[in-house]
């Protein structure tokens, strides 16, 4: 069979660049650190590397959510305890004017601490978690969700919901997980202020009781303010239980970009090692090929002749 000078050429440039593209391979895989340059160099790396990626991409915001929703409970709970000190105070100034040997001064005075915890639980429950989104106004936006006024008397009148405001009943929730959803607050509306034994309605009936002569009403206003401190209780149980819930998810979340870092990282991650071995034998192997190539092209027609 009979072999061209121009099919030896051609051979010969074929593998020299063949070799050349090897080379630059492992040049580009050192420079990169990444196994997979473009999806072709290993479609199926590259699609398993896609959907790790996408997977760490919703983790991360459902983690975001996750730990949004951990600092609002937080918030909240440090909040309901100093509602429910607030509520023990005024319990402990309740029983001491129920009795009917304390003089009417002291009883006053009692009262008027009394109001002066109410105004504190109000603004407590007024408490805004950022700044634009208040801890117990639901979805109500746009100002606070308890509105107050003081009494010709100077005491504070029972607050109420801000009028028009509805939302404030509202849930709010957040996406922890695909299709799943958590409620982070707690209406305030049902807490503060729906019925007499809610708090602002067993402060108000307690000051209003201490100021009183007959001291059956502040009888009444310490089951009152036991059933509001009840509520809270019950408040701060439900905001705990869901923290409990979160911190395990965002544990998980912890756990699983760990496990898919790793996971990336083996496969599309260079071993640098490595790639610098199979960078200096494709090297040698592609100067080899130069020397051959140069030694098979050198002789000519002529080189006989002569």
């Amino acid at each position: 069979m009979r072999i061209s000078n121009a099919t030896l050429r051609n051979n010969v440039m074929r593998n020299l660049h063949s070799s050349l593209r090897e080379m630059n391979e492992a040049q580009r895989q050192m420079a990169s650190g990444r196994t997979v340059q473009v999806p072709s160099d290993n479609p199926i790396v590259a699609g398993r590397l896609l959907n790790i990626n996408a997977t760490m991409a919703e983790s991360a915001q459902f983690q975001t959510n996750v730990q949004d929703g951990i600092a609002w409970l937080n918030m909240t709970d440090v909040t309901l305890d100093a509602v429910g000190e607030a509520l023990h105070r005024a319990r402990e100034l309740a029983i001491a004017g129920a009795s009917s040997t304390l003089p009417p001064d002291v009883r006053a005075y009692n009262a008027t601490e009394v109001d002066q915890l109410l105004r504190h639980v109000v603004s407590l429950a007024n408490s805004s978690f950022d700044g634009s989104r208040h801890l117990f106004g639901g979805t109500h936006h746009g100002g606070i969700p308890f509105a107050s006024s003081e009494a010709p008397d100077g005491t504070l009148q029972l607050p109420t919901v801000v009028p028009g405001a509805p939302e404030g009943r509202g849930a709010i929730s957040y996406e922890v997980l695909r299709n799943i959803e958590m409620q982070v607050n707690i209406p305030g509306a049902e807490l503060f202020q729906d019925g007499a034994n809610s708090v602002f309605g067993a402060l108000t009936m307690a000051r209003d009781a201490l100021r009183a002569t007959p001291t059956a009403d502040v009888q009444v206003s310490l089951t009152a303010l036991q059933d509001a401190l009840s509520a809270v209780l019950d408040a701060r149980a439900t905001v705990g239980a869901r923290q409990n819930r979160l911190d395990m998810m965002d544990a998980r979340y912890n756990d699983e970009r760990t496990t898919l870092s790793e996971l990336r990282s083996k496969l599309g991650d260079v071993d640098m090692a490595e790639a610098i071995m199979n960078f200096n034998v494709r090297e040698s192997v592609y100067q080899a090929a130069l020397g051959a190539a140069a030694r098979v092209m050198q002789p000519t027609l002529l080189d006989f002749l002569r």
